[in-house]
C-alpha cells in the first residue's frame, strides 16, 4: 500500500515535469513555424520537435492511466 502511494507521488512529479517540457517544446515549435525564412534545417527541427512533443504527450497519458490504476487499487484495499 505504501509503495503505491510513493509510486503515485513519483508519477505525479514526473507528469508535472513532462507537462512543463511539452509546453516549452510546443512554444518553440510555434516560434520556429512563424519564422520568415525557410530552410531544410528548420524543417528538420520542426519534424523532430513534433515527434518528441507527441511522444511526451503520449507518456503523460500513460502516466495518468497508471495513476488511475494505482488509485483504484488503493481504494479497493481500503474497502
Amino acid at each position: 500500500m505504501k509503495y503505491l502511494e510513493e509510486s503515485n507521488k513519483n508519477l505525479i512529479s514526473l507528469r508535472t515535469s513532462l507537462i512543463a517540457v511539452v509546453t516549452l517544446l510546443s512554444g518553440g515549435l510555434v516560434g520556429l513555424s512563424l519564422a520568415d525564412n525557410f530552410s531544410l534545417a528548420k524543417l528538420l527541427w520542426i519534424i523532430l520537435g513534433a515527434y518528441f512533443d507527441f511522444l511526451f504527450i503520449y507518456n503523460i497519458i500513460k502516466i495518468n492511466e497508471i495513476i488511475d490504476n494505482n488509485i483504484g487499487v488503493i481504494k479497493n484495499e481500503y474497502k
